[in-house]
């Protein structure tokens, strides 16, 4: 598992005196440049400055970051990133920012894993995350990817080579599969996964680090994916039922019409896929990311 793009924020103490009388012009701050940014009424909105790939913008007395951490660790996030790598990426950001890093606010936080496997038909496999279809991720005109959109979060599956190839002009060679769930901090607080991040040290905090771990294999697992089904060896009635719950707008409509009858036929359905092997395929994309997961959490 890997920190991906990470939304931070920090409020400022002590602001230079440049920053508050708001001089247009760029002004140096602890070795970084902060360019100002003007606004289309001709005001000074804030000021910008880069450190690696992390885009900081002071903005009155807030500094915000984003971007990956994995990418400002290692230029690239396609490959394993680990818990102790986590660990000393932090630390390096710290010796380079205004301020403690790990004070910093967390509002926002994208999770992720690369494996090397057919990316493709692994997302293409993907039906329904909580009852909704996923939609198709696109680039350049292609679509590589698959995305549950969710209130608080979403959860996306893409093929990490081309996207890669497309966005960096970087040729991987080799096939990836990258799985992540970004989102507000309240998703990952809630009741149900209740993670408990608010500031930069939780996420270098080991079991908060475990349980996000957790969160982002169990989700996966949630995922509703195409069982091969030999369709020959089902009874009429069976054939049918696989043809409601497969097809979205008759599975939709059942379940708002009918809903008593729409959860005993869930029930029918779930039960004849316990009945039927996944593929090996299937099994084979699941333990590969759970290595990959596992690997992160104990290096």
């Amino acid at each position: 598992m890997c920190f991906d793009t990470l939304h931070l924020q920090h409020q400022v103490k002590n602001i230079p005196i440049d920053f508050v009388n708001q001089k247009n012009e760029t002004l140096s701050w602890l070795n970084l440049k902060w360019h100002p940014i003007i606004n289309n009424r001709d005001y000074l909105s804030c000021y910008y400055t880069y450190i690696g790939n992390l885009r900081l913008v002071f903005k009155g007395d807030i500094i915000y970051i984003k971007n990956s951490l994995q990418c400002f660790y290692m230029n690239n996030n396609y490959q394993s990133f680990s818990y102790s790598q986590v660990v000393d990426a932090f630390y390096k950001l710290n010796q380079l920012v205004p301020f403690n890093i790990y004070e910093a606010e967390v509002t926002r936080l994208a999770i992720g894993v690369v494996i090397e496997e057919d990316a493709q038909k692994a997302y293409n496999e993907w039906q329904f995350y909580m009852g909704k279809p996923p939609k198709p991720m696109y680039e350049k005109n292609k679509i590589y990817g698959s995305k549950f959109h969710l209130s608080d979060y979403y959860i996306k599956a893409y093929d990490k080579t081309f996207q890669t190839k497309c966005k960096d002009k970087i040729n991987i060679g080799k096939p990836y599969f990258r799985y992540e769930i970004e989102g507000k901090t309240k998703f990952f607080n809630n009741k149900t996964n209740n993670v408990g991040i608010t500031t930069v040290a939780d996420l270098i905090d080991k079991e908060k680090y475990r349980k996000l771990c957790d969160i982002l294999i169990s989700r996966y697992q949630k995922i509703e994916k195409e069982t091969q089904i030999d369709l020959s060896e089902l009874t009429i009635k069976e054939k049918r039922l696989v043809a409601s719950m497969r097809d979205f707008k008759i599975k939709e409509s059942i379940r708002k019409q009918h809903s008593h009858t729409y959860k005993k036929e869930r029930i029918k359905y779930l039960n004849l896929l316990r009945n039927v092997d996944n593929t090996d395929f299937q099994n084979r994309v699941f333990n590969k990311l759970n290595n990959q997961i596992q690997y992160s959490l104990n290096n």
